[in-house]
């Protein structure tokens, strides 16, 4: 078995150069996030105390790769660093991704713009945007993959890597969870469409599942913990799981038609077709009996795309819970451009990946005008604030914020159908959010302002004290109210 591992190992060589240009694609499609330098959403928490905090999802990869990675059980901030690493993991699961589908060594431009929509989709990009967790996001991403190199290393190896590489896929970013049965159901149809023997298929197929299932029940048995907050780690009840489980999926599904432009939507839909004429076209089944399994193999994908969330009594929607969509498209993408048929055709997927590469600019450079925009914003309640003849004392004042500032004014003249952009970008100043006033109160120092729940500002009648373009400020004695316009 050793040997057989150590033979795999040795043909993986050439793939250096493939992950080189991968990894300079990825860097590229991140620069503007990276050039954003934006504290996303809990990145602000951790990099105010240091904190790591992964292992009450049984993330206990994350927990501990993290002290490497930081040089110190004290995360402090060291981006890019983070994402830097993420781009080369992705790489490596992109150049797998070609290596598994294809069957090649050596690649061709179309076959390389396929695997963008792995790390450049829109729900991928939220990964990249996390200053902390997007190295192991990335690394869940590679552990979904990986064991797919070693299906030929005999039943035994790839058994024990499959295993393995599920509980790592789970103590890293369980939304990869998708990933793995994905590329397994897409390389069982291209055998049998080749007319492969039954026989292998099925126990390759069976063996997948098993070491899968496995996989998730020791994790489950031995390192999840119990979690309710904003995701359960708990299943749906068993008398209710299907159709709690059909009513998230179709969520989900919802999502992607609201979350793509149209364009894209379109783009997808004719990869699809393009993806059942290929199949059906390099059949060596009868026409009809692929033309019909294709479709069917394609809605199965999309719905294990999710992985374990729909199953959950309460799942995650957040884009970057949806990712395995994305690297979906990227199986897709990478079937397609791999065969030597309908190579007019491929330009669909050409399209969609340089729109999910072109979006990521895009993204980027909304987190700039965001973070640029929030700290204008606090800047100017701080400053009223200090003008106010309560905080001439050193006495503490309590200082509570209601509304929001909402989306930048340049985001919110884009199109309407950028509802994606809208769903990434956080708006880091608002009520009711804990991260959305948790800079305020850590980041600028106000040394006299106290945080008090225990009493809601709105509900009193207080006088006016100023009123601005950006605010409203009310207040009396020692109580201050912050309206945001």
């Amino acid at each position: 078995m050793k040997e057989k591992i150590r033979s795999e190992v040795r043909r993986m060589t050439f793939m250096k150069k493939t992950i080189l240009i991968l990894t300079g694609i990825y860097v590229l499609g991140i620069s503007s996030i990276l050039r954003a330098n934006f504290y996303y959403i809990d990145d602000i928490g951790r990099a105010t105390r240091g904190y790591k905090q992964w292992d009450h999802f049984g993330r206990y990869l994350s927990y501990y790769l993290s002290s490497f990675i930081h040089g110190d059980s004290y995360l402090t901030d060291v981006s890019p660093l983070p994402q830097l690493i993420a781009a080369v993991l992705m790489a490596i699961a992109g150049t797998i991704t070609l290596y598994v589908i294809s069957g090649k060594k050596r690649y061709t431009f179309l076959e390389y713009v396929a695997v963008i929509s792995m790390g450049l989709s829109p729900y991928f990009l939220e990964c990249f945007s996390y200053k902390y967790d997007s190295t192991y996001m990335a690394l869940s991403v590679l552990a979904g993959v990986f064991p797919l190199l070693f299906c030929n290393a005999g039943y035994i190896a790839y058994s024990i890597i499959s295993v393995l590489s599920i509980l790592a896929v789970c103590m890293t970013y369980q939304a990869s969870s998708g990933i793995f049965p994905m590329l397994v159901l897409l390389l069982s149809f291209k055998r049998w469409n080749k007319r492969e023997d039954k026989k292998e298929i099925f126990k390759f197929i069976v063996i997948s599942a098993v070491t899968y299932i496995i996989g998730l029940i020791v994790f489950l048995l031995i390192f999840v913990q119990p979690g309710d907050t904003y995701v359960s780690t708990s299943l749906s009840p068993l008398n209710q799981i299907f159709l709690l489980t059909v009513k998230h999926l179709k969520e989900y599904i919802s999502l992607i038609i609201s979350d793509f432009k149209m364009e894209w939507l379109i783009l997808y839909l004719l990869m699809c077709i393009v993806f059942v004429g290929v199949a059906v076209k390099t059949s060596s089944q009868k026409k009809y009996f692929a033309c019909l399994v294709a479709p069917l193999l394609l809605i199965l994908m999309t719905l294990v795309s999710f992985g374990v969330y729909p199953v959950l009594s309460k799942p995650l929607f957040a884009p970057r819970a949806m990712y395995g969509f994305g690297i979906l498209i990227a199986f897709i993408g990478v079937f397609i451009a791999s065969t030597e048929t309908m190579r007019s055709c491929k330009l669909v997927g050409f399209l969609l990946n340089w729109a999910f590469f072109v979006f990521a600019f895009t993204y980027g450079n909304a987190l700039d005008a965001q973070s640029a925009y929030t700290d204008l914003r606090i800047s100017a309640v701080i400053e009223d604030l200090n003008d106010l003849e309560s905080f001439s004392t050193d006495e503490k004042i309590t200082v509570q914020i209601s509304g929001s500032i909402g989306l930048a004014p340049i985001l919110k003249n884009m199109p309407q159908d950028y509802q994606m952009l809208k769903r990434l970008v956080p708006v880091m100043f608002q009520e009711k959010w804990y991260w959305g006033l948790y800079g305020f109160y850590n980041c600028y120092g106000l040394k006299n302002v106290k945080k008090d729940t225990s009493i809601d500002l709105v509900e009193q009648e207080l006088p006016i004290l100023k009123d601005t373009m950006y605010h409203r400020i009310r207040g009396r004695g020692n109580y201050i109210l912050v309206e945001l316009k």
